[in-house]
């Protein structure tokens, strides 16, 4: 699977989703690595149900051994949330290497705040929904990973006009 086929089924369908994470960094303008699309999106039946269609043509399963359509169900996300801090509901390819996708279902920022933020990039010709610098420097500066801080340094140096890549 493609990213950029991924994300043109989800405007297809009409899913609503803000591109977090990794990816939306780099389409910010700073290089690096990533190897999972991680997704928040308006977590509404409608919506759900628009997405679970769209990974399920792509051949995501969920990487923990639930049916799909677990995403849906929202008493149980706020158990596994509660439970076992799930931050995420990762989707992937079945084949060795395959693509993962994480949709975060309990985001420091809200979906609608996102939405409201987002601006539109450009992947692969097509037009993605991106998580506003402001909002990913608050979701990185709570996650802190070592990764995180990398991207919060180079975030603010693309806040401030400069070259987050030297």
């Amino acid at each position: 699977m493609k990213i950029a086929e991924l994300l043109q089924s989800l405007a297809d369908a009409h899913v609503e989703y803000v591109l977090v994470g990794g990816l939306a960094v780099q389409l910010h303008g700073f290089l690096r690595a990533t190897f999972d699309i991680d997704l928040v999106l308006a977590m509404n039946d409608e919506n759900l149900t628009r997405f679970i269609d769209v990974a399920k043509r792509h051949g995501l399963t969920p990487a923990i051994p639930v049916p799909i359509d677990s995403l849906r169900n929202a008493s149980q996300i706020d158990q596994w949330h509660r439970e076992k801090s799930m931050l995420a509901f990762s989707l992937r390819e079945t084949h060795a290497g395959g693509s993962v996708v994480d949709v975060l279902v309990r985001p420091e920022v809200s979906f609608e705040s996102l939405i409201a933020n987002a601006v539109i990039g450009e992947l692969s010709g097509r037009r993605v929904p991106i998580a506003a610098i402001a909002d990913l420097l608050v979701m990185k500066r709570i996650a802190n990973r070592p990764k995180d801080r990398l991207d919060i340094a180079a975030l603010e140096k693309i806040e401030r006009g400069e070259d987050p890549n030297v």
